[in-house]
């Protein structure tokens, strides 16, 4: 599955033994659907085991889904309202690996894989990556010998095989494989990523093997010995939004060790969040030399160099956050006109908040819709001086109090600009079209976010979402065709009409 993943192959990979045929459907080398021959790996019988829809209901769905010939069983058991989107969604990611589980752990499995779209008309599968499936299938795998067969020995050399956002933008990780993309920023041999963790060598042995497995880590990756080593202050453009914080053994650590951890790790949440005086620990109108001291100190103090110390070898995006945001306030504090322009706007600000917290109790939809509305322009008006920051929170107080998809969608792109907000832009973009799951712009945002990250098939799913909401949207028409074609299109609006 791994290469035709990596080979963006379309058509349908056959797993059979004995009376069993399982059919795996790709499209551009992403896992759409998966479809069994056998009644309890089909979707009805699997929602009746797992009690979503009686007997019945899958009987009578059956019969009308032979009637519809362009209506999926999912398809039609939402339509009669028996299970809702997001469930049918959240059970056919558990039937799909469930199917590659069982296949994978057949005997003697044969396999064929056949070429072309062709026209299954399965239930499609939501928003999980091919590499997602085959590394938690690679977790399953118990056989010591199938993974030193494919790790060879202690001397291989390991590195990753793609950057590291794609790694965070395609998959959940485990602690222990978090660890080890921690510490891949240059190739290693394996004996030195066992010998830098505390994990007991068979979980690194068997956390490499899924990662290698999902093709997200090489082995025997040619390494130029005369390259100069990687600098370890350089920008981590690779963290984007998302902070691996691998889960490593905090038993033998000094309360003083833990104490930093906490610290730290608060730290770089809430930077992104504060303004630039408060990022760098001062008070507003600090003196220039107060500006230029406390940057040297939180830059010596967070230091990405530190992850060489055992405490805080897995705080390495979690540093850089912190130390990347005090950078960003001292620039601009360190320079006399933007700094006497942003306390204007920070003043302005502060009275808004205060304004808007004294007046009406929260409770009254009134008031708290004014506060909205006033925290909204004056965000507009900090966008347009270039001061995101404020604006960010201001906006995020408006979304707290309301939560609106057009004024989610506007806090989303502002922090799409930063690549340390890239997680959180996603999740207000989640919740905007969880709010109004016909707000059309929002699912086409989506759909751009998943398409600049290279993934198809998310970027399928948000725009079928996007055709769903407004089946007459000519923009959403438009790119679900560029990217599936006309055919594609057809059937989705003869489903969705």
């Amino acid at each position: 599955m791994a290469g035709l993943a990596g080979d963006q192959s379309t058509g349908t990979l056959v797993i059979s033994s004995e009376d069993v045929s399982r059919e795996i459907f790709f499209v551009n080398g992403e896992i759409r659907a998966a479809r069994s021959n056998l009644e309890k790996e089909m979707l009805g019988m699997w929602l009746v085991e797992r009690q979503w829809i009686s007997e019945d209901e899958r009987a009578l769905t059956l019969l009308a889904q032979g009637a519809d010939q362009h209506g999926t069983l999912g398809h039609i058991l939402v339509k009669r309202g028996c299970i809702t989107q997001s469930d049918l969604e959240d059970e056919l990611q558990k039937l799909t690996l469930e199917i590659i589980r069982r296949a994978a752990s057949d005997p003697a499995p044969r396999f064929g894989f056949m070429g072309g779209q062709g026209d299954p008309q399965p239930d499609t599968l939501p928003n999980i990556t091919t590499s997602q499936i085959i590394l938690i299938a690679a977790r399953e795998c118990k056989d010591q010998v199938a993974m030193w067969d494919l790790l060879g020995s202690f001397d291989q050399q390991v590195s990753l095989k793609i950057s590291l956002e794609s790694v965070l933008g395609q998959l959940e990780l485990t602690p222990s494989e978090g660890f080890i993309l921690s510490r891949l920023d240059a190739a290693k041999d394996l004996s030195s990523l066992k010998h830098l963790s505390t994990m007991p060598e068979q979980e690194v042995v068997a956390s490499l093997y899924a990662l290698v497995v999902a093709g997200v880590v090489a082995i025997d990756a040619e390494v130029d010995p005369d390259e100069p080593p990687v600098e370890e202050e350089e920008p981590i453009e690779e963290v984007t939004g998302v902070h691996i914080v691998a889960g490593i053994d905090e038993s033998g650590f000094e309360k003083r060790h833990l104490d930093e951890r906490k610290r730290i790790k608060e730290l770089a949440d809430r930077v992104t969040r504060i303004d630039h005086y408060r990022a760098l620990g001062l008070k507003p109108g600090a003196e220039t030399d107060q500006v230029e001291k406390a940057f040297s100190v939180i830059r010596k103090r967070y230091s990405p160099k530190r992850v060489d110390e055992p405490h805080l070898v897995d705080q390495r995006a979690n540093l850089t956050a912190i130390v990347d945001r005090a950078r960003e306030a001292y620039e601009l504090l360190s320079d006399p006109k933007a700094r006497r322009r942003y306390e204007k706007v920070l003043e302005s600000v502060s009275a808004q908040q205060a304004e808007s917290t004294s007046s009406k109790p929260r409770t009254d939809a009134s008031a708290r819709r004014s506060v909205v509305e006033a925290n909204i322009k004056r965000a507009d008006q900090l966008i347009a001086l270039g001061e995101t920051y404020l604006a960010i929170q201001l906006l995020e107080q408006a979304c707290a109090l309301d939560p609106q998809p057009e004024e989610l969608l506007k806090l989303a792109k502002l922090q799409m600009r930063n690549p340390l907000w890239i997680g959180r832009a996603l999740e207000r973009l989640r919740i905007a079209v969880e709010v109004d799951p016909t707000f059309v712009r929002g699912w086409l945002e989506i759909a751009n976010f998943w398409k600049a990250r290279g993934h198809t098939e998310r970027q399928r799913k948000a725009l079928e979402r996007a055709v769903g909401a407004d089946p007459w949207s000519e923009k959403a028409a438009e790119m679900y065709k560029k990217l599936v074609g006309g055919r594609e299109l057809e059937r989705l609006l003869r489903r969705v009409r």
